[in-house]
Order: C-alpha cells, then structure tokens, then sequence
C-alpha cells in the first residue's frame, strides 16, 4: 500500500478510512482463517501471528460486555464527585464551577444537542445518595452501595477519562460506537466482536440484549445493532419474563413434539 508521506495532523481522510478498514478486515480474516484451520503456521507464529491474537497472548479467553443502559450513576458507584455534595442546594450560578463549565468557551463550541442549542442545565445541585471508601492495595474509591465489588477492585479497572459533549441520553447511549446519533446508526461494540471473532458455538448466541427489545429507551436498536455488518451480527434480543424468554422461539398451539 502507497501513502503520501504526510505530516503528523495532515493525514488525508481517505488514506485514515482506508487503514482503518484494512484493521477491522485482518481482525475478521485472521480470526475466519485460525477457526477453520488455515492459520496455524507454528513456524511463524511468534513473529507473524496470524490469528488476529497479539504475540503474547492475554490471559483473558473471553470478554463481557455489560451495557447497562439506564444503569446506576457513575457518580455513585465508581466516580465520586464530592464536591457536588459540598455545595448541595445551590444553584449552577451560585456555585464556583458556573464559568469554568457552563461558560466555558469550549462547552459552548462543542455541546451538541437534538435542538442545535445548548440546553439549560439543571439548576439546583444535590447531594449524592451513598458514601464512598477506599477500597484495596489500589485505593479506588467505590460506592459503599458495592462492598462485595470493592473487596476485589485490585482486579478490575476503572476508567475515568471518558467524557463527552453531547447533552442527551439518545447520542451518548451511541458513544460506544464511535459515531453521533445524527451519522446514522452503526455497529455496535457486540457486533463488531461477533463479526470479527466469531463464535464457538453456533447453537448460542454470542450477543445478547435483554430488555424491551428494539424500542428500549433513547437510543434504540443503536446500542446492540448490527448495522451495516448484517442482521446475523445483531443482539438477539431476550424478553424480560423467565418463563418465555424468546417469545418467537414459542411453539404454536397447531404445533405438537
């Protein structure tokens, strides 16, 4: 493959979607050619793998994803925020972050909403609901609401880096696939596993949603959709009741075992 050879900051769009693509396209291949066989070449493997797998292969052999949408608050699990406790009561105005967040230059450019202006934020601040402890040899600080979580967060990694300027449920229930809610829908992070990891075992389902099916709230199908990459890489989606968890899988009164 040719590329021009362009500054740092200056790479074209065409050349960036082209090696992303490439990516996801050796992700898939790699992991199609290992299950059926093709990709086991021990002569190669430590410098060449070619199972999609990176040279020293994790100790992890499989991954949950739990998209908890309408799940608890960051705020009150893993990402306390005492000082929306200290000045509880108070409206944004009367706090001291009102300039620094809600008149921030910065906020202002780069806030997208539904209605093309930036909504008012809610005025009054309240306090959080439950405690906080340090907890491990690491420290992190975890709602007193999860002790059972806390006695083994030296094994878990918590990430707190994440933020966003979209101001609505609908857009940020989508951050995870990359793309804002006005690009259109996207796969998914479970579609994009199935597609490029496959499966192994094709009796089960690998991705699964449970809920309200494809009108759960906000964002829709866009949190467990296979897009583009086709309805075989979609959630399947679970109802809520135990006694018929696949409503479509039911039998008809006409049908007899």
């Amino acid at each position: 493959m040719n590329h021009s050879h362009n500054q740092c900051g200056r790479v074209n769009r065409r050349a960036f979607l082209s090696d992303v693509g490439m990516g996801f396209t050796g992700l898939a291949l790699g992991s199609m050619l290992a299950r059926d066989g093709l990709a086991k070449d021990e002569a190669h493997a430590e410098s060449m793998p070619l199972t999609g797998e990176p040279t020293f292969a994790p100790k992890a052999k499989s991954v949950i994803w739990y998209f908890m949408l309408g799940g608890t608050s960051h705020l009150e699990s893993f990402d306390p925020k005492p000082e929306v406790t200290k000045h509880a009561g108070k409206t944004i105005k009367e706090s001291p972050y009102e300039a620094a967040v809600v008149g921030s230059p910065f906020y202002r450019k780069n806030v997208r909403d539904f209605a093309g202006t930036p909504r008012e934020l809610m005025g009054t601040l309240y306090p959080l609901q439950i405690g906080f402890q340090k907890r491990g040899e690491s420290g992190i600080e975890v709602s007193d609401w999860w002790p059972q979580v806390g006695s083994c967060i030296d094994d878990i990694a918590v990430v707190r880096s994440m933020w966003t300027t979209d101001n609505d449920h609908a857009a940020q229930l989508q951050f995870h696939t990359g793309r804002h809610i006005f690009d259109g829908f996207h796969p998914s992070i479970g579609s994009w596993v199935h597609y490029g990891l496959g499966s192994l075992n094709d009796n089960l389902p690998q991705f699964v949603v449970m809920g309200g099916g494809p009108g759960d709230c906000c964002g829709g199908v866009g949190a467990h959709d296979g897009s583009y990459l086709g309805p075989e890489h979609s959630a399947v989606t679970m109802a809520i009741d135990p006694n018929n968890p696949l409503p479509f899988g039911t039998p008809g009164n006409n049908v007899t075992v």
